[in-house]
């Protein structure tokens, strides 16, 4: 009887402990156009106001389900993920890329970063980002599909960027940098100001 109720007891926790990630998240369309705008093999060239050239291309973009942890907070849904990483040519890289954007789906909301020339913005509804309200700022310019994140950090670098425009359909369009320099992309199918 002893050794029914140890089985018992086994099969109840290794049921607990696999449910908890019963659940998984799925990208709705608005989380998506965040992803769907960059493939591997794009390239981005922006130039500057004052006539200096950047060049960025996307290296790997995946969509994926990370390993569940039952022990986490978010264990009863299984989040999902994506990322695209990207490599710049005034940057030198180890191996790989860098992390440009990650979009993670939660049960309640969703997570997006946006990371370009070690500048980071994010669009996060929690409470923790509420903190910092004044530091990192997100304005959406609806009519022309745009998104504007402003960077005002104090211990910014003049060529830290301070603000960054994504476009719905293009990514990122136009950065301008805390010494007031322009960067608009140029390889673009359409001119958008």
């Amino acid at each position: 009887m002893k050794h029914l109720y140890k089985i018992i007891f086994i099969i109840a926790i290794m049921t607990v402990l696999n449910g908890c990630c019963l659940f998984e998240t799925e990208f709705t369309e608005d989380d998506l156009r965040w992803l769907d705008v960059y493939n591997e093999g794009d390239t981005l060239i922006f130039r500057s106001s004052k006539g200096e050239m950047d060049t960025s291309w996307i290296v790997q973009k995946v969509i994926y389900y990370p390993a569940c942890n039952p022990i986490a907070h978010h264990a009863k849904y299984k989040f999902q993920t994506g990322r695209i990483f990207y490599q710049n040519s005034k940057i030198n890289y180890q191996s790989g890329g860098v992390e440009l954007i990650n979009v993670v789906k939660y049960e309640d909301f969703t997570y997006i970063h946006i990371s370009y020339l070690n500048t980071g913005f994010t669009i996060d509804n929690s409470e923790r980002m509420k903190l910092y309200k004044d530091l990192f700022d997100f304005e959406r310019i609806e009519k022309d599909r745009i998104n504007m994140f402003s960077n005002n950090h104090p211990k910014s670098n003049p060529k830290d960027i301070k603000f960054l425009l994504w476009h719905d359909d293009y990514g990122i369009i136009k950065y301008i940098t805390h010494d007031s320099t322009v960067w608009k992309r140029i390889n673009l199918l359409h001119t958008i100001e």
